[in-house]
Order: C-alpha cells, then sequence, then structure tokens
C-alpha cells in the first residue's frame, strides 16, 4: 500500500523574515503587512502597482507608503521602476543587511547621541519627504512624547481613521522641524479635512506657509483660516461668473487677485459681466476689468450705483450720442489699461 502526505496549504509556502515579526509587527500597518506578504510571496517576479492594488484591495498611495516604509527599516531593498506603457513594473533587490547595532547606530546619529549635532531648524527644501525617521524612532517618540502621542491620537480623529507612515512622518516633521505647536497643526488639519483637501501635499503647503509667516498661535491660525476661505469664497463665485469649470489661467487669476484686493464684490462683477455679454462681444477678463476700472473712476464701487448708473444711461435719448457711450468709455479704459501693462 502506497502513503501519501496531503500537506494542503503547507504544500506551498514562502519564508517571512523574522525581524518584520520580532521588530516592526507593532509599527506596520495592516496595509503593510498585506503588501509585504504578497511581495514576498512574489519574489523575484516584477510586480506591477496596479496588480498589487487589485490583488489586496488598497489605493496606489497606501501601496507606495508601504513600500516607504519597508524600506526605511530595512526590509525591502531598492525598488526599480521601469516603464512600459501606462504601468509601473516595480523589482524588488534585496536589501543590504541590516544588524541591531546598525540600527542603533543610524538612530543615535540621528538623535545626535553619537555626535554633535547643531539646534534642529527647517531642511533648505522644505518638505517632509526630506524628514528620514524610522518607524522604530516614531514608535519611541510617541512613548516618550506626551504632545507626539496626542498628536497623533488626535490627528486620526480629525482625518477620519488610522494615518499611514508617510502622514505620520508629516506631522511629526511639522512639530518637530517647523516648530508648529500642536493645537495649530491640529486646527490645521481640522480645516483640511473640512474643505475635503486632507492630503500630505496640500497639508504640507500650508504648513510650511504658516512656517514663514510665523502664524503659530491659535487665534493667528483662525484669522488665516478666515482670509483663506474668504478669497476660496471669492474665487468660486467669479469662476461661476465667468462659467469656468477649469483651473483659471495665469492671466485670469492676476485680474481675479487684483479685483479682491480692490475690494469689488462678487456681486459687482457678475453685473459687469452680464453688461460685457449685453455688448455681444466674447467675455474675457479684460474687459470686464475695463468695464470695473470705467465705474472705479465715475465712483461706482457697488452693485446699487451700477445698476442706478445703467437705469440712467438707458433713460438718455439716442440723439444725444452715435455710439454707445458705453462701448466708447470701455474702449478708452481698455486702452489706458494696455499702455499701463495692464
Amino acid at each position: 500500500m502506497d502513503y501519501f502526505l496531503n500537506a494542503g496549504p503547507w504544500g506551498s509556502i514562502f519564508a517571512v523574515p523574522n525581524a518584520v515579526v520580532d521588530n516592526y509587527i507593532k509599527l506596520a500597518s495592516g496595509n503593510a503587512v498585506k503588501v509585504l506578504l504578497y511581495i514576498l510571496r512574489n519574489n523575484g517576479k516584477q510586480i506591477n502597482i496596479s496588480e498589487i492594488c487589485t490583488a489586496i484591495n488598497i489605493n496606489e498611495d497606501d501601496v507606495k507608503d508601504a513600500f516607504n516604509f519597508w524600506q526605511e527599516v530595512g526590509i525591502l531593498g531598492t525598488l526599480t521602476h521601469e516603464k512600459k506603457e501606462s504601468k509601473s513594473d516595480i523589482q524588488v533587490q534585496p536589501p543590504a543587511p541590516v544588524t541591531e547595532k546598525t540600527e542603533k547606530q543610524e538612530i543615535k546619529e540621528k538623535t545626535g547621541e553619537a555626535q554633535k549635532t547643531p539646534p534642529k531648524q527647517a531642511p533648505v527644501k522644505l518638505s517632509s519627504s526630506t524628514f528620514n525617521i524610522l518607524p522604530s524612532e516614531i514608535e519611541k517618540m510617541k512613548n516618550e512624547s506626551r504632545d507626539i502621542k496626542n498628536l497623533l491620537e488626535v490627528a486620526q480623529n480629525c482625518l477620519g481613521g488610522m494615518i499611514n507612515n508617510t502622514m505620520t512622518r508629516s506631522l511629526i516633521w511639522q512639530h518637530e522641524y517647523l516648530g508648529l505647536n500642536i493645537d495649530v497643526i491640529l486646527m490645521l488639519l481640522t480645516y483640511c479635512s473640512s474643505i475635503q483637501k486632507a492630503n500630505i501635499a496640500y497639508i504640507d503647503t500650508i504648513a510650511i506657509d504658516w512656517y514663514k509667516n510665523d502664524i503659530n498661535t491659535l487665534e493667528k491660525a483662525q484669522n488665516e483660516i478666515e482670509r483663506i476661505s474668504k478669497v476660496n469664497t471669492f474665487n468660486r463665485e467669479v469662476y461661476k461668473s465667468f462659467g469656468l469649470t477649469r483651473e483659471p489661467t495665469e492671466n485670469q487669476k492676476k485680474f481675479f487677485d487684483q479685483w479682491r484686493m480692490k475690494g469689488y464684490s462678487t456681486d459687482l462683477i457678475n453685473f459687469a459681466c452680464e453688461k460685457m455679454i449685453d455688448t455681444g462681444k466674447k467675455l474675457t477678463v479684460n474687459y470686464v476689468n475695463g468695464i470695473l476700472e470705467n465705474w472705479r473712476k465715475k465712483g461706482i464701487t457697488t452693485l446699487e450705483q451700477a445698476q442706478q448708473e445703467s437705469k440712467n444711461f438707458k433713460k438718455k435719448p439716442e440723439s444725444q450720442y452715435d455710439v454707445s457711450e458705453f462701448t466708447r468709455d470701455l474702449a478708452i479704459t481698455l486702452t489706458e489699461n494696455t499702455n499701463k501693462g495692464i
């Protein structure tokens, strides 16, 4: 009689480095573990990012974040990318051996224990992507700093779920290197989440702007958020007046900024657009600007004044002019603006 062993799923296995469980199982996110297991299962093969996304049902940003995490801790080595049509294949290269001693040395170098380092300051290139910190260092900071621990915990609530390694690194960078207070960072996160722009690039951009402009108190942050909100509301209304469904051109942005700084209301701008359309000409920012400047010369700065001026204009008998006074005045204003380089 012949005998055989039915190993079932144990008939095909792959290895997982001990360090994954010993050192990083508490630090790695669920998505990071999924990505690593998929890579190890397909060892030696070229792996496509979209293939990983489909196989384990996560988005591309989470896959990239997982790659960054495992590279930083030395589990994965260099990733080489080859462009093939619209896809990017990834070949995982063997990592350099990482010993406990090496990791400790790196931590000492970064924390200043191995040698004296100058006081912390913002990097020359202001970007959280330049802030290299090991997940084990992040865990240590959470355990030793109540501020950091509170920041990361509250950030999860602000952003509606677990934050990945890249976002964690960005938040610590904003506090440690930009010097933003914890409550200011949390106000920033809350604002970005409220306008559905809670991505790292946008959050970092505002954090850097606040760092440069010394916005580092709750009062200053609140005032800045109110200012940004007013600018965004103004822009949305003006875009609507021009029927824009895309990002405006640089020339359009220049005029929109000028109108806002001069205090033109969106109602007045919208009325100017209507007047421009009534002339039968194409609606452009240059012509609308001519109308607004023409009104400004006459002391017309509100919608009510512009509407009254329009009514008075319509009451004039045709015998008083050969061509439209409105069109003539507009042409003069446009010519003056052109000569001024506007």
